[in-house]
């Protein structure tokens, strides 16, 4: 069975919105969603929540204060950074098994409230064997940038480059949470976080929620939908150092991504992703993380990264990467996976506004949650899959 996304809704990102609470937050999307869809929520047979654990969301139960108020069922679920994908996935199983006709999916980021939220995140990594050696977030960023470096030729311009293209892509974008209009040397002469990732490199802490209505194709009447293609997760080893020296594919190298476009491109037919998907919006936290995605989609060899950063601003043809923006853009992690999706359902509805690109016929959205080890990839095409 096919499955539609005919509804998407977003707040706006910024660092934090203390003059609202978490459910005004969800509502504010829902309505938004269900207002594109041109439903009320009584159409709407269950909700899936996507929402970090309260560690990180700086406050407890957050589906009980808002979820409830919608009379539905619902599920609440967390995947790390792939929070948000992995509610779209489960609102697609739940249409696709006939369990639902039509899904309201929501994502929300609250982790500006959160005093806790970069000491979960300096200790996701093996508590044994990399307890260690200091790793956080932005070292282990730093730690596979600068292996790029050395296996496949990038230089901190090709990073200083992918900055500078998705900061000025979000002035495009108004719901995003940073508007500047910044160039690869504003980025090279940002301040060093860890050699070699600059300041501007990295994403923002962002909040927000976004929301989207699923539903099956009975449904879709005379709406304008976002046909879901294809649909893969995959996990990989948990420890970092299981992937530094494999042969099947390095750190660098994002097995399980490559994996999950894989069974996703199969599912829509999609054999030419550099020709094929016009549109691509990745989850990439740093621009070094961006870069990996690219031979994992298909759309270059390892060798041939830095070639692609550099054809982006030359060559037409080639996919627009992050044309919302991205997460450097805005970054709101439990729900970023999940705007990933509504921005290339956006796309390939062409009403996506001044970040439209042109004659969008498929796009493609992935996620990234852990140290990588979560990967999720979802091709959404104008037509239905073969």
């Amino acid at each position: 069975m096919s499955v539609a996304i005919i509804g998407v809704g977003q707040t706006g990102y910024r660092r934090s919105f203390p003059d609202k609470s978490s459910r005004e937050l969800i509502w504010e999307a829902a309505r938004l969603a269900l207002e594109d869809a041109d439903m009320d929520i009584d159409g709407i047979d269950m909700v899936i929540s996507g929402v970090a654990p309260d560690a990180l969301a700086g406050e407890a139960s957050v589906e009980r204060t808002a979820m409830l108020g919608f009379g539905k069922p619902f599920l609440r679920i967390n995947t790390g950074g792939v929070t948000g994908s992995s509610t779209v996935f489960a609102g697609n199983t739940f249409v696709k098994s006939k369990r639902a006709r039509a899904v309201l999916v929501v994502g929300l980021e609250r982790m500006g409230q959160a005093t806790s939220s970069q000491q979960v995140f300096n200790t996701i990594f093996d508590p044994v064997y990399e307890k260690d050696f200091p790793l956080t977030t932005i070292t282990m960023a730093a730690l596979r940038a600068s292996m790029l470096m050395r296996l496949y030729g990038y230089t901190a311009m090709h990073w200083a480059q992918i900055a500078s293209r998705s900061f000025r892509n979000a002035l495009k974008n108004p719901l995003a949470h940073l508007h500047k209009d910044i160039s690869p040397q504003d980025v090279l002469d940002s301040p060093m976080l860890a050699w070699p990732i600059h300041r501007y490199e990295a994403c923002p802490m962002s909040e927000g929620a976004c929301a989207m209505v699923l539903v099956d194709k009975d449904m879709v009447g005379s709406r304008t939908p976002a046909w879901i293609q294809g649909a893969s997760s995959i996990t990989d080893s948990y420890a970092m150092g299981d992937r530094i020296h494999r042969p099947e594919a390095t750190l660098v190298d994002l097995l399980s991504l490559k994996l999950a476009a894989k069974r996703a491109y199969a599912d829509a037919g999609v054999d030419r992703p550099r020709e094929q998907l016009r549109a691509v919006e990745l989850y990439s936290a740093f621009s070094s993380a961006e870069a990996m995605a690219y031979p994992a989609l298909g759309f270059c060899t390892a060798e041939g990264g830095p070639r692609f950063v550099e054809d982006q601003f030359t060559d037409p043809r080639l996919p627009v990467i992050n044309p919302s923006g991205g997460p450097q853009g805005a970054n709101p992690v439990s729900a970023t996976a999940m705007v990933r999706i509504a921005e290339a359902a956006l796309q390939v509805r062409d009403m996506a506004g001044e970040r439209q690109v042109a004659d969008v016929d498929r796009a493609v959205a992935t996620g990234q949650g852990g140290a990588t080890q979560f990967s999720t990839v979802c091709v959404l095409g104008k037509r239905q899959a073969a």
